[in-house]
């Protein structure tokens, strides 16, 4: 059975049967890729899997790293191409040891102490029907079934990057961790990023619920939303040497845009005279400039 876990995938449509999401899955499965990976697994297995018993103990991380390869190779239906992988690579496997049990029968081979013989000591295989019966017992649960985990965790794992970047992108960065803050001089010379790390987790201490952040105006601000008491507050930041009026006039158009209700312009600096002036106005408005910011962060 194929899960689809490719990009733009619809989970409001209806699910389609299994008849029809095997059909889809093996209608992308990505020959190229899988059959090249199942060519150099399958070498790699029996070079490691006719030596010793012990080189067929770690002969057993060669299928997953396989599944692995090839779930960040592909671009979605990941079971589908790991089920495929685990096939095609047995059945090159399958071709390499009879062709190697035949050398061996014919004399032109080492023989294999693989076979453990009714005293206990390893016996040498005589030819292919002795390999080939070996090789089954050893490889039918390890190369078709682990191909396909290491696919689907490969991809699951690439489909969470993938999110985390757009999620990234959207947001326009991530917040950085800012380090000790030990005097008001080391508030100041915190970057943005950094700045709003320190607003969130000083909020969070004081009972506040964080929810989302996004950088706007090409990085001059930093858009924290926040709860508190059952009530949204959209937090304005900058790191600007003066924060001018126009930032306290976007943030209350943007407030009245996602129907919040009460909004914070916070600064590492200070503010222009005439942006506290416009801010004493709105009473749903709160400035706060660096100095009071460490004074409460000490309090």
């Amino acid at each position: 059975m194929s899960v689809d876990t490719s990009p733009g995938s619809s989970s409001g449509a209806p699910r389609p049967s299994v008849i029809q999401r095997i059909m889809e899955g093996m209608a992308n499965v990505e020959w190229k890729q899988v059959l090249l990976v199942a060519l150099v697994m399958a070498f790699a297995w029996c070079s490691l899997f006719m030596t010793s018993p012990m080189m067929q103990i770690l002969a057993g991380i060669i299928p997953v790293m396989g599944g692995l390869y090839l779930g960040n190779r592909v671009k979605g239906h990941y079971l589908s191409n790991g089920i495929m992988l685990g096939v095609a690579g047995f059945l090159f496997g399958l071709i390499i040891v009879v062709i190697y049990g035949s050398m061996i029968g014919a004399g032109m081979g080492v023989p294999l102490p693989q076979i453990t013989s009714e005293s206990g000591e390893l016996a040498p295989i005589a030819g292919a029907d002795d390999l080939v019966a070996v090789y089954f017992f050893y490889s039918l649960f390890a190369l078709v079934p682990f191909p396909a985990f290491g696919a689907v965790m490969a991809g699951r794992t690439q489909q969470r990057n993938l999110e985390l970047r757009r999620e990234l992108d959207e947001r326009g960065g991530r917040l950085e961790r800012p380090g000790v803050i030990r005097t008001l001089e080391d508030l100041r010379g915190l970057s943005l990023p950094q700045f709003g790390m320190y607003v969130s987790n000083l909020y969070k201490k004081k009972g506040f619920t964080f929810h989302d952040y996004r950088f706007v105006d090409k990085d001059k601000h930093l858009d924290i939303e926040m709860e508190y008491n059952n009530e949204r507050y959209l937090m304005r930041l900058s790191v600007a040497d003066k924060v001018r009026v126009g930032t306290v006039e976007s943030l209350i158009q943007d407030m009245r845009r996602r129907d919040i209700l009460k909004g914070l312009v916070i600064t590492s600096t200070e503010f222009a005279p005439e942006t506290i002036k416009a801010a004493a106005n709105k009473r749903n408005l709160i400035t706060i400039d660096g100095p009071t910011l460490f004074a409460m962060a000490e309090a």
